[in-house]
């Protein structure tokens, strides 16, 4: 009688998952449909009007387009740099997804910043609320009322729509991350064609639309920390008593695209607590709000108690947290490209990532991983999850790997403390 009455339970449930399922592909396959005949109805109008010579001198405002996670939008930061340098008149306006927004009070190159929850658009309850409508189209309101000289899209197709919507006339993208015709400039492939890394995929772009990139020596992602954030930063450590002269290392266990990505909680508990107490080293667990689960399963590892600012730190405190440690312990993930952009030591763990696409750019970040036919696995394209089911590849670096690449990343440190 049980088993029949979950089975019977368990059925509706299914049935309304397939329902949204569905309608959300139907309304993905419409607004495709939709922007296709858009984009026909585009390309046909440039024939009679196409896009002028843009000067250098003359253009005042320029849109960059990258509803992304964290650390693609720091990955993003050359090529912004690169067109700050060849529109030097220009003001750079980021549209970036509402998390993310708070990573351009450390660009100084980015004038201003836009948001929009892309997810929404996946959401059929937020598809079918005129309030999002009411937001979207205010968001429209304002790109088209800026006037900007020049877009690039990024990354992905809803970009492309947005660099259209906005008005712009001079729109750059690479064509298979675009719908037909939107753009106005596109460069042919798109993401995972050639196996280059992101900073590269991104430099190409800014390099189509005009900016001028050494690829003898491509720039790094460069972040900086306000003086008001670091004294913030600087004033709750003091209140855990910890000063300018402790070891400090921070621990990111966390990974928003994939449960694949995450080393074992075990093993971070491990780590954590052999640097405590064979170094004495101060460890503070940083994470999203959405990642306590994950910072309490490490914390309930660990042989001491660590200092836990998950959910208490604003993007700009993160940067000026990871500014002041002597070294970053990570998963991949937004903070480790961070860490890298602010030239902290850091040592990342890689399983299904590519790290000849996703490194972390710095001669202060060591990648480990190990090497197995299996991975890489991710791309990107969905959330980063074994498909095997085993997770060898983090499974398989043990805690005293990591700790001996922490000694080495360490070591300049150390010195300076011995007697």
């Amino acid at each position: 009688m049980l088993a029949g009455n979950t089975a019977d339970v368990s059925r509706p449930i299914r049935l309304r998952r397939l329902a949204k399922r569905t309608l959300r592909q139907a309304l993905l396959a419409l607004l495709f449909a939709g922007f296709t005949l858009l984009g026909l109805a585009i390309a046909i109008g440039r024939l009679f009007r196409p896009p002028g010579r843009l000067d250098r001198e003359a253009a005042r405002r320029i849109l960059v387009i990258r509803l992304d996670l964290l650390g693609d939008m720091v990955m993003s930061l050359p090529a912004i740099y690169a067109l700050k340098r060849a529109y030097p008149n220009a003001e750079i306006t980021a549209l970036a997804l509402p998390y993310a927004a708070g990573l351009f009070e450390l660009a100084p190159e980015v004038d201003h910043v836009l948001t929009y929850d892309v997810n929404r658009i996946r959401r059929p309850r937020d598809v079918l609320t005129p309030h999002h409508y009411r937001e979207f189209f205010a968001l429209v309101r304002q790109l088209r009322q800026s006037r900007f000289d020049l877009c690039l899209s990024l990354h992905g197709r809803f970009a492309c729509v947005m660099a259209w919507l906005s008005g712009c006339p001079r729109r750059y993208g690479y064509r298979a991350e675009a719908y037909p015709f939107m753009l106005t400039h596109s460069l042919p492939g798109g993401r995972y064609d050639v196996r280059q890394h992101e900073v590269v995929y991104d430099l190409k772009l800014a390099e189509s639309a005009g900016a001028e990139v050494d690829w003898m020596r491509p720039p790094a992602p460069k972040l900086t920390v306000p003086a008001a954030e670091q004294r913030r930063v600087r004033h709750l450590l003091a209140e855990f008593d910890i000063r300018p002269d402790t070891l400090l290392v921070v621990i990111h266990p966390g990974a928003a695209n994939g449960s694949a990505k995450r080393w074992l909680p075990a093993y971070w508990g491990q780590l954590a607590t052999r640097l405590h107490g064979e170094l004495g080293a101060t460890v503070a667990i940083t994470g999203t709000p959405v990642e306590a689960d994950v910072v309490n399963e490490v914390v309930g590892y660990c042989g001491f108690k660590p200092l836990i600012l998950a959910g208490q730190t604003s993007i700009p405190q993160l940067g000026a947290l990871l500014k002041r440690a002597d070294l970053l312990l990570s998963s991949d993930s937004g903070p480790a490209h961070m860490a890298a952009a602010l030239g902290t030591p850091q040592a990342t763990i890689f399983g299904p990532t590519d790290p000849v696409v996703y490194a972390p750019l710095s001669s202060k970040a060591v990648v480990l991983r190990r090497d197995l036919p299996c991975s890489p696995c991710y791309d990107a394209r969905a959330t980063a999850e074994c498909p095997l089911g085993h997770l060898n590849c983090m499974r398989q670096l043990l805690p005293d790997e990591v700790y001996e690449a922490c000694l080495r990343l360490l070591q300049k440190r150390l010195q300076r403390v011995q007697p």
